[in-house]
């Protein structure tokens, strides 16, 4: 589904501009899909930890995880745990399409593990655009398609705005209802058999 409507994706705008008029995600849409709250203080680049911890970004990601894994049965110091937040920003949730790991995430791991409170719904949209719009040049110019960054957000949003037009998962409700991004996982295309003019 995310090929179909690079057709329509306008990078100026930030939106896809269908026939019927402009539709693009908002923060609002990332709130209600994947739960993040979107009134808390933006990430800026001069904001900086208390302290420094001893984060080496390998060359690969086995490398990152074999250097600073801690001995089991010990506790999980603070240097593992934002190299935890380090592996999961790049991997799981901003999904670096590098072979390394980006360091553009180090200081948010270290202002997370320290408690800081920061609107990650705004920078994960912005992430979303901003790969959206590499991916869109890429079949524009018949290049190399790399793809990376959290396209999964932009599949769970587009399940959710075009629902009449998917395939409902059997099974019941759940308990996490509350947020819509573990509802709209589960969505199948199931699009008419006609093009679209």
């Amino acid at each position: 589904m995310i090929g179909a409507v690079t057709y329509f994706w306008n990078r100026t705008t930030n939106n896809f501009h269908l026939p019927c008029g402009m539709i693009g995600m908002s923060l609002l849409d990332v709130a209600a899909i994947i739960g993040l709250p979107i009134n808390l203080p933006d990430c800026t680049p001069n904001m900086q930890p208390k302290r420094h911890y001893n984060i080496v970004p390998t060359s690969s990601y086995s490398d990152f995880i074999a250097h600073h894994m801690g001995k089991e049965g010990t506790a999980v110091t603070d240097d593992e745990h934002v190299a935890f937040l380090f592996y999961w920003l790049n991997v799981i949730v901003f999904c670096s399409r590098s072979v390394q790991m980006s360091k553009f995430f180090l200081p948010l791991d270290a202002l997370l593990h320290e408690g800081n409170t920061l609107n990650l719904a705004k920078l994960l949209l912005g992430h979303v655009f901003k790969e959206l719009s590499q991916f869109v040049h890429c079949l524009r110019d018949n290049c190399l398609i790399s793809t990376g960054g959290p396209l999964w957000l932009l599949q769970l949003w587009l399940n959710a705005i075009f629902e009449k037009y998917m395939t409902k998962p059997g099974g019941g409700a759940t308990d996490k209802q509350h947020i819509e991004g573990f509802r709209l996982a589960d969505y199948k295309p199931n699009f008419p058999k006609h093009t679209i003019r």
